[in-house]
């Protein structure tokens, strides 16, 4: 397969105004790809394109080789079962426990695996986020971080082929930003997943990520590695990418 994902030539139109305007994006399977640009240009769209949560108005958007079957439900299901997403206000549940919450998407399956086979891979997606043993606790008693771990674990669980993460370290100190951006390489490097991460950290990304695309005024406007960004002379491009604080 060349791409896991492709957005091809993409409108979307939300209450009356054109948000995405005419979006193309590839995604190279077994690669990291970093979405970033200035705040409300599209990012989150561009993510619930591929999380097949919005349908375009134009263009079409393909998965795993194929169109997304909005009008199939059982297909479309078939389809999402492939796709792990930490969403950007972590959409976690106070009302269950850290293990329940990681559980659901599993859970939620048509056949869920049996309780043991489930507390296994629950255990093990805890443990992978350096959370072992925190399964009965409630997740509002966590720090933002661990609560973050949680998302992780959760995207992560039903070992998705394309895994989606927006703005993971959003509001976090540096040392638990660096820890979670670690986490999500760790999972990669497991799991020979694709991942997008969608953030305007550029020093983690760049330690994290193979793949750039910058996303200006509901359009993406580049698409290639760091060292291309950097080399762009479009300004618009630059001023995200090219930037050289060191990470902590």
């Amino acid at each position: 397969m060349d791409h896991v994902a492709q957005i091809l030539d993409v409108s979307l139109t939300l209450s009356g105004t054109r948000v995405l305007d005419q979006v193309t994006l590839s995604l190279a399977p077994g690669r990291v790809h970093a979405l970033v640009g200035p705040g409300g240009s599209g990012k989150t769209l561009v993510l619930k394109l591929l999380a097949t949560l919005l349908a375009p108005n134009d263009g079409e958007v393909r998965l795993f080789g194929d169109p997304v079957p909005h009008d199939a439900p059982d297909e479309l299901r078939a389809v999402r079962s492939r796709i792990g997403v930490q969403f950007q206000n972590l959409a976690l549940f106070d009302f269950l426990s850290v293990a329940e919450n990681v559980a659901f998407p599993l859970a939620q399956d048509r056949s869920p695996p049996p309780p043991d086979v489930l507390s296994q891979r629950v255990a093990a997606a805890l443990d992978s986020v350096r959370l072992a043993g925190q399964g009965d606790q409630p997740v509002q008693a966590l720090s933002g971080g661990m609560q973050r771990r949680v998302a992780v674990a959760r995207a992560a669980i039903g070992q998705p082929d394309l895994l989606l993460f927006d703005d993971p370290s959003g509001g976090l100190d540096p040392v638990t930003t660096s820890r979670i951006f670690q986490l999500i390489g760790e999972h990669q490097r497991r799991t020979g997943c694709t991942v997008v991460v969608a953030s305007h950290d550029v020093d983690r990304l760049a330690l994290l990520c193979t793949d750039f695309h910058v996303v200006h005024g509901g359009s993406v406007i580049f698409s290639g590695s760091l060292a291309d960004g950097r080399a762009c002379p479009d300004p618009r491009v630059k001023v995200f990418l090219d930037v050289r604080n060191d990470a902590t």
